[in-house]
């Protein structure tokens, strides 16, 4: 082998080990953001802030979901379920609808999938969640379901399907589809940011 060609091979090499050592450049900042929501028992919390120092899967559903957001909750517990060891990672859930999803409401629901304490089940007053779903690009539109519109308070949610993976400074790493990620790619990537 020519020394230009050993040349070249070593700095493919160098680059590929700088490259991995670097790691994804992240999604979408968080890190200097604070939106004052509150959980299921009506605690304020600063998000993403309470929760920096541990890495994080958010989601965003509505608990009058008529379909895929039992399965979102459903994967994320089957996510929580594969982890080896789930110290230091959090399971968030922020609704879609706060409107309709007072702590009280998120309770039951939480209460209904036999969510343990890492899941942490969050609202906040209607519409000032709207800057967080405009950051994460997370679409959120009601749909009258009463055509002559005699019901405003009869709507679902046309939403995003989104699962993110925050590390443990406030920045999204990784998206995935939130209702069909396997476990073990979520999994994988938990552990490569426990690495870091």
């Amino acid at each position: 082998m020519s020394s230009t060609l050993k040349s070249l091979f070593a700095a493919i090499f160098i680059i590929a080990i700088i490259s991995a050592c670097d790691g994804p450049d992240p999604l979408y900042d968080l890190s200097g953001d604070t939106f004052q929501l509150r959980n299921s028992d009506s605690t304020q919390v600063n998000f993403p802030g309470d929760f920096k120092g541990d890495i994080s899967l958010i989601t965003f559903i509505y608990t009058n979901c008529p379909d895929v957001c039992p399965v979102i909750t459903a994967n994320m517990t089957n996510i929580q379920r594969k982890l080896d060891d789930t110290t230091g990672v959090n399971f968030i859930e922020i609704t879609f609808d706060p409107e309709r999803d007072t702590p009280s409401a998120l309770k039951e629901y939480r209460d209904l999938y036999g969510l343990n304490n890492q899941f942490t089940m969050l609202t906040s007053h209607p519409n000032s969640s709207d800057v967080l779903l405009d950051k994460l690009d997370i679409v959120a539109q009601k749909v009258i379901v009463d055509s002559l519109g005699y019901d405003s308070t009869n709507y679902a949610m046309r939403h995003s399907n989104t699962l993110y993976l925050m590390d443990r400074d406030g920045y999204i790493r990784a998206e995935y589809p939130a209702h069909r990620v396997t476990p073990e790619h979520v999994k994988d990537d938990i552990n490569y940011l426990r690495s870091e």
